[in-house]
């Protein structure tokens, strides 16, 4: 298993990437749409955006979580 500190550094190389980045800009576009109320009809259109703010949001923190981790260590 690799040791923490091998393990954050590969997570920012990983973040450093053409694929990462467009994944970031696609999330960030699909975080927009999904807190549009006007597309929700009822209570599980709700909990399901819900659900998707959650995932997206930490995928888009997830840059920032590492670097902070790494800095404290």
């Amino acid at each position: 298993m690799k040791e923490d500190e091998q393990f954050l550094k590969d997570r920012l190389s990983m973040m450093e990437s053409e694929g990462w980045l467009d994944l970031i800009e696609n999330l960030e576009e699909i975080e927009q749409s999904v807190v549009n109320l006007d597309t929700m009809n009822n209570q599980d259109d709700l909990f399901h955006a819900k659900g998707q703010l959650h995932i997206i949001r930490f995928l888009l923190s997830l840059e920032d979580a590492t670097k902070f981790t790494i800095e404290q260590s």
